[in-house]
């Protein structure tokens, strides 16, 4: 059979499974999650878990378990080379823009016609 990895699984009694954790309350499952309320505070404790954590602080967290201290450090100091490279970059057009004003208007001249 050629199946469309892209549609949705189905469970044994051919309808959508449910999501990981919650039962589907339509089947009368009596699982971990028996009422509407009981799904409903499910969610919210899962929500406010995700909320207490900033994504940035999440990412971080994730981070630092998965690279050493000295790469870190590592990366830090090759975002400052190249920040440093792009303020050279800067310097040196903000100097060459400085040095053809000066230029410009040392050899201007100005002659009036009658």
């Amino acid at each position: 059979m050629n199946e469309n990895p892209t549609r949705a699984r189905k469970g044994p009694s051919g309808g959508r499974r449910p999501s990981p954790g919650l039962n589907d309350l339509s089947s009368g499952d009596t699982g971990t999650v028996a009422t509407s309320e009981d799904r409903m505070a499910a969610l919210e404790s899962r929500l406010d878990q995700l909320e207490r954590t900033s994504l940035r602080a999440r990412g971080r967290s994730m981070l630092d378990r998965m690279m050493p201290p000295e790469a870190s450090q590592h990366f830090r100091n090759a975002g400052r080379e190249q920040l440093m490279g792009v303020r050279a970059i800067v310097d040196f057009w903000i100097r060459r823009i400085d040095d053809s004003e000066r230029r410009s208007t040392s050899s201007r001249e100005t002659i009036d016609i009658e």
